[in-house]
């Protein structure tokens, strides 16, 4: 995670699903894409996100391409490429798409800000909590964006999509945008804009949207890069291992959530169960760092294990819970492979260290350690819930786990802590 990879297509749409699928419903309005082509469904967000992305490079195409590719479509950053030369975005280049949707969210937003007048501009850098007096509100919309990048970087950046993304929605739709996450800013970014007369005339969308495949994808593509902002402002921990090794436990333990889960019978974790958790310590939970906890990889519901499977993309670094008193099943060296192959940081706690004699931990320890390795996996010694007769004191290793999840949320330069 000390480098940020450009998230395909798919996997940025697949996250917003599993997030919260409402967030893509003005994607599938732009796209025409109806819901009944959808699974929508815990386990089918992977499908999901491809037949969307299908959608949104056809309508990048033209029948001759794609005719020539098969019938897939052009490649998403040719279909950004294409809407940003559309709109004459100036520095347009073929390259990642990520960087070409920034640009084209800068260049609409500060076309929006040249529509409004200097009170309005105050009015809206208010609404997205940008308060500052060095701001040149009397300036053209250019420089005051150029300013805000500069000043408040990927803050900026995310507030900027949003506000753009609204304005769509609001002259295509019909309606804002109204995100679960985020609600409060939505609604005075909402509140903001209302008043203001060349929204609802449509003139700010003086662009020619000639022809029906771009009055698809340029909305489409705008909705995406605000997506991308979001899923990228996001982290989710993901706490995973087999039914009844001490989940839970840790979850109490190490981010202080009670799941009133804590049961000795396997597969008492039926779903995803999703928190919101505050990293700083403040005691105050955000929607933008979460905690997941996911059913047992080994549960006798296979329901259950599509729904951990599918989910698993999802988490930007995971926790691996095993009971080092089984010893380690096959089952656990598989899902430590499946875990390996998203190439995130891992870390295996080893669980429940507190119970076997001296002797016997030491070999425990030692095969655990000799089963479980990989790429990108740390191994620390665990008790998140000690039987009190053979340990006195705070569970062992709550503190190491803390600070390696801190730590890999540093390293991922979100600006979250």
């Amino acid at each position: 995670m000390t480098t940020k990879q450009e998230l395909s297509l798919e996997t940025v749409i697949q996250k917003a699903l599993g997030y919260d699928p409402k967030d893509i419903d003005p994607l599938l309005k732009y796209l025409d894409l109806d819901k009944s082509e959808l699974s929508l469904s815990k386990t089918s967000t992977e499908n999901d996100a491809r037949t969307i992305a299908s959608h949104l490079r056809k309508m990048g195409s033209n029948d001759f391409a794609t005719l020539f590719r098969g019938g897939d479509g052009v490649p998403y950053n040719e279909v950004v490429y294409d809407v940003g030369k559309k709109l004459k975005v100036p520095g347009i280049a073929e390259g990642p798409a990520s960087a070409n949707e920034k640009m084209i969210i800068e260049k609409l937003f500060a076309d929006a800000l040249d529509k409004m007048t200097e009170e309005e501009r105050r009015q809206l850098m208010a609404s997205i909590g940008i308060s500052s007096k060095d701001i040149p509100f009397g300036s053209s919309g250019l420089i005051i964006s150029q300013f805000l990048l500069k000043e408040f970087g990927g803050f900026a950046v995310y507030k900027i999509s949003l506000i753009v993304a609204n304005l769509i929605s609001r002259a295509l739709l019909g309606s804002g945008l109204s995100f679960a996450t985020n609600a409060a800013i939505t609604r005075t970014i909402g509140a903001a804009l209302g008043p203001i007369g060349w929204i609802v005339s449509g003139a700010w969308l003086a662009f020619d949207l000639a022809g029906p495949a771009y009055r698809k994808t340029v909305p489409a593509v705008i909705h995406v890069a605000l997506l991308r902002q979001m899923v990228q402002s996001r982290v989710v921990v993901g706490v995973v291992g087999e039914g009844s090794v001490g989940k839970d436990a840790l979850l109490k333990a190490v981010f202080s959530i009670d799941t009133n889960n804590v049961n000795p019978v396997a597969g008492s974790t039926s779903e995803t169960e999703i928190y919101n958790w505050d990293p700083s310590g403040r005691g105050k939970p955000t929607d933008v760092t979460r905690v997941v906890n996911f059913p047992g990889f080994n549960d006798i519901n296979r329901n259950v294990n599509d729904i951990t499977a599918d989910h698993l993309n999802h988490a930007d670094i995971f926790l691996m819970v095993v009971d080092i008193n089984r010893g380690i099943s096959d089952v656990e060296v598989q899902s430590l492979k499946q875990l390996s192959v998203k190439r995130r940081p891992i870390l295996v706690c080893l669980n429940k260290v507190d119970l076997p004699r001296p002797d016997d931990k030491e070999k425990l320890v030692e095969a655990a350690k000799a089963r479980l390795k990989g790429e990108n996996v740390e191994i620390l010694e665990t008790a998140f819930d000690p039987d009190p007769r053979l340990h006195d004191g705070l569970p062992i290793g709550v503190l190491s786990v803390g600070q390696w999840v801190i730590e890999q949320l540093k390293r991922s330069g979100k600006n979250i802590l």
